[in-house]
Formats: C-alpha cells, sequence, structure tokens
C-alpha cells in the first residue's frame, strides 16, 4: 500500500482548528456521527490506534503538541487504513475549552500528563481545579475520563484535585486503582510496567446533570490597512528592530511581538514575522507590506501559519502600521479594518 506524502496526509487528518469556527463541527469533519473521543498527550499514537480499531464506529481526536507524534500518527493511519482517527496540534487545556461543546465527548483519555516534578512549577501541571471542571463540562452525562499517571507524588496531587469538585464520580470508591482489567497499555506505561514502576489510574464518571449554553465564536474578518504617500522602497523598514507589546484584553494577557522583516519576495514585497500569544493560544505567521502603484501600501496577513484573525493579530497588524508610519512619515492611512472591539 503507497502512503500518502506527509503534505496529503496533513489535509487528510489534521484539523486546521484556527482557521475554524469555535467550537468544531465534528459531525461535518467525520461525516457522520457516533461516540466522539478525545485522547490528550497520544505520544506514538498506539493506544490511540488500537481504540480506533476496536470501535470502528467510535470517532477519535489526538490532542498532541508534538509535530513528531502527529507525523508518526499520520503514518500509521496510513498503513492500518484507519479513518476515524483526527489530529489536533495545541495547547490541551485551551483546545478541550474551545473546540468541543458541552456533553459531546463520550470519553478523555489523559496518559502520563507532564508532572512538572519543581514546586515552583505546579502551576502548569495539566490536571488544575479549573481544567477538571472543563473536563466536566465537555463529557456527556455517564461520559468518562481515565488519567493514568506513574508518579506517584503527581497522584496524590490529582487525587486531590478531583476530590475537591462535585461534578465527577470515581468508578471504584476510591481515587485510583493499580491496575485496569483488559486494558492495553501504552509504550511509556508498558515500559514502566515492566520496570515494577506503579502506575495510578484514575476513572472518573460525570454524573451530575449541567445545563450549559452553546458559544460559537466564529471566525473573524481578517485585518488589513492601507496606506499612500512617498516613500524609498529601496529603504523601506531597512532599520527595523524586534518590538513587543504586553497588553490586557478582557482580562487575558496579551504578547504582540513582531520579530523580522525578510524582503527577497516577488515585486520586492516585505514578510513580517510575528508572534502572537494571548493566554495559553500562540500564534506564529507572517505579515505582508504590498507595494501597489501610486504610493500606496497593503498591509495584510499572510497564509503563513494560517493565522486567526483574533483581537492579539489584529493589534499586530496595527502595530506594523505604526511601525510603518513612524519609520516614514510621509505616509497616511487610508483605510484600516483593524479593530480593537
Amino acid at each position: 500500500m503507497s502512503l500518502l506524502p506527509l503534505s496529503e496526509a496533513v489535509l487528510k487528518y489534521l484539523i486546521p482548528w484556527p482557521s475554524e469556527d469555535w467550537p468544531v463541527d465534528w459531525d461535518s469533519v467525520f461525516d457522520g456521527k457516533g461516540p466522539l473521543v478525545v485522547e490528550i498527550g497520544f505520544g506514538n499514537g498506539a493506544f490511540l490506534m488500537e481504540q480506533a480499531r476496536q470501535h470502528p464506529q467510535a470517532r477519535f481526536v489526538g490532542i498532541e503538541r508534538a509535530w513528531g507524534s502527529a507525523k508518526r500518527l499520520f503514518k500509521r493511519l496510513e498503513t492500518e487504513g484507519l479513518d476515524n482517527v483526527r489530529v489536533v496540534e495545541g495547547d490541551a487545556a485551551f483546545v478541550l475549552n474551545h473546540l468541543f461543546e458541552p456533553d459531546c465527548l463520550d470519553r478523555i483519555y489523559i496518559h502520563f500528563p507532564d508532572p512538572w516534578y519543581k514546586e515552583r512549577h505546579h502551576s502548569r501541571r495539566l490536571i488544575q481545579s479549573g481544567f477538571v471542571q472543563v473536563l466536566a463540562e465537555k463529557l456527556v452525562l455517564d461520559g468518562e475520563v481515565t488519567i493514568a499517571t506513574d508518579q506517584a507524588e503527581y497522584a496524590e496531587w490529582i487525587a486531590e484535585v478531583l476530590e475537591g469538585q462535585s461534578l465527577l464520580v470515581s468508578q471504584f470508591g476510591c481515587p485510583s486503582v493499580p491496575e485496569l482489567p483488559g486494558r492495553v497499555p501504552t509504550r511509556y506505561e508498558q515500559k514502566a510496567m515492566d520496570q515494577g514502576v506503579p502506575i495510578h489510574y484514575f476513572v472518573w464518571r460525570r454524573e451530575a446533570c449541567l445545563s450549559l449554553d452553546v458559544t460559537v465564536e466564529r471566525v473573524g474578518t481578517m485585518p488589513n490597512m492601507i496606506l499612500e504617500g512617498t516613500f524609498d522602497r529601496d529603504q523601506f523598514l531597512r532599520r527595523f528592530e524586534t518590538q513587543t507589546w504586553q497588553e490586557t484584553y478582557r482580562g487575558v494577557p496579551v504578547v504582540v511581538k513582531l520579530i523580522e522583516v525578510y524582503g527577497q519576495l516577488k515585486d520586492g514585497h516585505r514578510l513580517v514575522m510575528a508572534m502572537v500569544k494571548e493566554g495559553a493560544f500562540q500564534q506564529m505567521f507572517g505579515i505582508l507590506v504590498i507595494f501597489r502603484g501610486e504610493g500606496k501600501l497593503l498591509i495584510k496577513l499572510s497564509s503563513m501559519g494560517q493565522p486567526r484573525p483574533t483581537w492579539g493579530v489584529k493589534q499586530a497588524v496595527g502595530r506594523l502600521g505604526e511601525v510603518v508610519l513612524a519609520a516614514h512619515p510621509e505616509l497616511r492611512v487610508v483605510s484600516s479594518t483593524v479593530s480593537t472591539d
């Protein structure tokens, strides 16, 4: 069986979620209905693949930050011919909160999350009270979350967090158990078991009835600016230096960074690399400065990085406009769709 090139596998299996309305329409993604299951941190993908083989009627979404893991899973999916798995690359807490509507997930698997050993890093741990609240909201009634860890101290932390809420209930009368009969272990899990390291399994079910509204966040309009005036095209943004702004929008910390200017483009246009971080959502993307006739410039988002036009991204386009105006005072703004709303 010939495998798809990576570029085609990406299109087939990877969800371009920054450019989608949130929450994602999973019925459309999978072209049908069925139980919806999420695995957070799928590693080499073996567990996810086995679940997809055993439950062909279910739909599986793997959430992973490591691009290497995603590429390996693409190859596995092609080899096995499975079509009931999709991949989301991103921060698990953010993705789960924004891409899934309430009462939609039948099962959630969280395998060996980073324990962040140092006490000053404990705030980075995935399992927090706020995250568990999100887990409960996304699960259907009687839906289950399974968490596995081989770190005893982290297991105590997880138990304390789970016991401190009321939406999820343990299925064992105790926070965790040392084994799950019939479970197919992950590679990491099997390695720990072979070394005699105890595994802590948490299986908690949502038994509380919730009534939550679905808030749809649609993809907004792409920001752009048109400037007009006189300027030296050869010297345009030649003295550019990296600049960073820190702001707060609706209680969320926002970092906007204009990093570097590239000028080796067709017709001499400029490409500015930018980074925007809004809470846990970070985007790396390009902003184009296109030279038009009669002394006009168009500043708009490039397709590079497939940026979602969030408030921070609009700020990045606007900030670049300010930088251009400061460097070339003969220019003026003719029109702008950059909004601060």
